[in-house]
């Protein structure tokens, strides 16, 4: 509309030039029309000039308007990239997905000869950072690939908490969490350790994995010290109908899980000289039967004596140590675990008149491994082992109950999650039984 009135005036500036031109020429229009033309012109300019100044008014108005939604924007975008912000372009960056797994092959070449393939177990978890200092950590596992009534199979959540740290250098966790005792228990991805399978100690002394739900405290000491702290649930000894008060078969694992009587672990690690790690832990427990309970709702029955009764009243204690060393291509792992469990242990029967009991009031187990990289991608071992389940007694079918294995083999490297595995094994079970055999494995985590 603008242009279009400029271009009115000219033309009325071009009409005034040619009226006066046929004024001078033909005595054309008066002065008093002149000035009534110039009248209408000079109050079509001061419209002119008035519009033009709302204009630009509003031009500097929607300049301010964007400057100011600009910085609105700003504001928005760097509060959307903070941790925890709804809808955040980061999420992603923040939620990590993964997991580790192993197929096995188990040779044994005794007279009892067995030979296995399996998926053993096949791992995913999930964690997240809510903030810096407040994280969900998860892993759910499937075990033995089938999961059907008379398969081997299981679901298990392995882990399930939430951690934040409370102050520099120290946090607390609460939830599902492995315990903190040994080498393997918290590390036990495949291409984390030498050997197809788990050392037994660790597995049988030290019930890996063993998980738990309960609280934990951890923290640098400095000079390279740490510590974890916890309170959580104990282990639950059944002896009804035929259970064997084995401590493997005696975790809760956090289903419906007793507590009657909790659990206290605490660990000390030193990590203060470069390739060294040295650690001691210990458990404790007032009573490994949970009170006497008997959860037969769940199918728990407890430990039960020769008449049906219920026993309590069997306190536990596990210590353990371990060294770890590697300096070069050179590498050495030690550790030795040992329950006290209280000797009224020993008097406990089944209520199907056997006695499982016997000698399980002292446990033991330690191995000796060192090992050899030949390069980036190859490295062997040797691995001495001895154990005990009952060496409390040397009585009836606690007698000889010691096991001892030496295992010998190399990991390859096919990346650094990426291994394959041999081992030759030499064992001798205590009643003169020789289980020699071999084993291969392939795993993974990412």
């Amino acid at each position: 509309m603008f242009v279009k009135k400029a271009l009115s005036l000219v033309v009325g500036a071009i009409c005034l030039q040619a009226s006066m031109a046929s004024f001078a020429a033909d005595n054309a229009p008066s002065i008093e029309e002149l000035w009534d033309i110039v009248q209408r012109q000079q109050t079509e300019l001061e419209a002119l000039k008035a519009e033009l100044e709302a204009t630009r008014s509003q031009t500097r108005s929607v300049q301010v308007q964007s400057l100011e939604n600009s910085q609105h924007l700003e504001v928005v975008a760097e509060a959307m990239e903070q941790p925890g912000a709804i809808g955040g372009s980061n999420w992603t960056d923040r939620t990590t997905i993964g997991g580790y797994g192993e197929m096995l092959y188990n040779d044994e070449t005794s007279s009892a000869s067995s030979k296995e393939l399996d998926v053993q177990r096949f791992v995913l978890f999930a964690s997240h950072e809510f903030n810096a200092n407040l994280r969900f950590f998860s892993e759910l596992e499937i075990e033995h690939s089938l999961i059907e009534d008379g398969a081997p199979g299981a679901v298990e959540l392995e882990q399930a908490y939430i951690e934040w740290d409370y102050a520099r250098n120290h946090s607390v966790l609460a939830g599902m969490h492995l315990v903190p005792m040994g080498i393997l228990n918290e590390t036990h991805e495949p291409n984390t350790f030498y050997g197809v399978e788990r050392n037994r100690i660790e597995s049988r002394i030290i019930p890996s994995t063993y998980r738990v739900n309960g609280i934990k405290f951890a923290g640098q000491l400095g000079s390279g010290f740490s510590y974890d702290l916890g309170l959580h649930e104990g282990l639950f000894f059944e002896s009804g109908n035929g259970g064997d008060l084995a401590l493997r078969s005696s975790r809760q694992s956090g289903a419906r899980a007793e507590m009657d009587s909790p659990a206290y672990t605490g660990r000390l690690r030193y990590t203060g000289v470069p390739g060294l790690e040295l650690g001691i832990s210990a458990q404790y427990q007032t009573d490994m039967t949970q009170n006497g309970s008997t959860r037969g709702n769940i199918g728990r029955e407890g430990v039960i004596d020769m008449l049906g009764n219920p026993v309590d009243g069997l306190s536990g204690l596990l210590t353990e140590a371990h060294v770890i060393y590697k300096t070069g291509p050179w590498g050495f792992t030690a550790l030795f675990a040992e329950w006290d469990i209280d000797s009224k242990i020993e008097s406990i029967a089944n209520n199907d008149l056997s006695n499982n009991g016997l000698g399980r009031d002292s446990q033991y187990g330690y191995y000796l491994q060192p090992s050899y990289q030949l390069n980036a991608k190859l490295g062997t071992f040797l691995r001495y082992e001895r154990t005990d389940e009952r060496a409390g007694s040397n009585l009836g079918a606690a007698h000889d109950s010691a096991t001892s294995r030496t295992i010998t083999g190399f990991n390859y490297w096919l990346a650094d999650n990426v291994v394959v595995k041999f081992d030759y094994q030499f064992e001798d079970d205590g009643i003169n039984r020789d289980l020699d055999g071999f084993n291969l494995g392939v795993g993974w985590q990412f």
